[in-house]
């Protein structure tokens, strides 16, 4: 009982990682319908701002988590303006978008190897290699952290979303961005507050990721399970990312510990066509206009 009860803890840690992935890709796909695969690598800078500040500036783990938030959010923002952004204008495919989004994927780990080299870095905080003995269950702090932290944060953002006048704007705009521009909701700014978002996400999953594994420049095709828990969930539905997420983290964990690691994989991609085949929309997708 006490493994089973350890390995839930490590499911919902790694299942919280999963779920701010999958938000990040829902809040962009739920506006302007393309999935952003350029975002792994946002994860990844945003990841490696905080390796190199927390030793450097002797800064405490929460600020660096906080600093790693908000250059992914920056470099999230610059990426909408300087390449999504111009590609709408011109009216350019979405397909296209996706193309030049799987570009920078690719693009961005390579020179980052050139750059910090492609060695595996440990995440610089003792405090997070530290465990936490609850009644026999070994469980570290970083996977602690991590699933209060990224809690706190979905929370927050359904807050923003539903409660606040942006998040309102947000929402028309998930409906139809022509009509939303009419009715005087600037979209141009939705895109910015959108983008920021999924980065701030994008940094946060990084940091627990890099606690829990390790830092370096490939780190970012983790995101990709968060891409399959967002179209498991239904592509732009919020709910369905967190829930995916989630249930995505615990299924990888139990499989690895009770079967092997071998099938990990297997079964998150296995489950995305499952889902695909008998509810093409997602788990808690409805239809084409019924976002957020």
């Amino acid at each position: 009982m006490q493994v089973f009860l350890q390995q839930c803890a490590t499911g919902i840690s790694i299942g919280s990682v999963y779920a701010l992935l999958a938000v990040g890709y829902a809040l962009v796909f739920s506006v302007f319908n393309f999935s952003n695969f350029g975002f792994g690598p946002i994860m990844m800078l945003g990841t490696f701002a905080a390796f190199y500040a927390i030793p450097l500036l002797n800064l405490p783990l929460l600020v660096g988590i906080v600093l790693a938030m908000v250059v992914a959010g920056i470099i999230s923002i610059f990426m909408e303006l300087t390449i999504y952004r111009p590609m709408r204008k011109r009216n350019a495919m979405k397909l296209y978008l996706m193309i030049a989004a799987l570009g920078i994927s690719t693009f961005v780990p390579n020179f980052a190897i050139q750059l910090f080299g492609g060695g595996v870095r440990a995440f610089p905080s003792e405090w997070a290699k530290a465990v936490v003995n609850l009644g026999g269950v070994v469980i570290p702090r970083a996977d602690i952290l991590a699933a209060v932290l990224s809690l706190a944060m979905l929370a927050v953002l359904w807050l923003f979303l539903y409660k606040s006048k942006t998040g309102l704007g947000i929402r028309a705009s998930s409906f139809d961005t022509s009509t939303a521009a009419l009715m005087g909701i600037n979209v141009n700014f939705v895109a910015i507050v959108i983008f920021a978002l999924s980065g701030a996400a994008a940094g946060l999953a990084g940091c627990f990721y890099g606690m829990k594994y390790s830092v370096y420049p490939n780190m970012g095709n983790v995101a990709m399970k968060g891409f399959v828990a967002s179209t498991v969930g239904g592509l732009g539905s919020l709910p369905g990312a967190v829930f995916s997420g989630l249930l995505l983290g615990f299924l990888e964990t139990m499989i690895s510990s009770y079967v092997s690691t071998t099938y990990r994989d297997l079964v998150a991609y296995g489950l995305l066509v499952l889902v695909l085949i008998f509810k093409p929309n997602g788990l808690f997708g409805k239809g084409v206009h019924d976002k957020l």
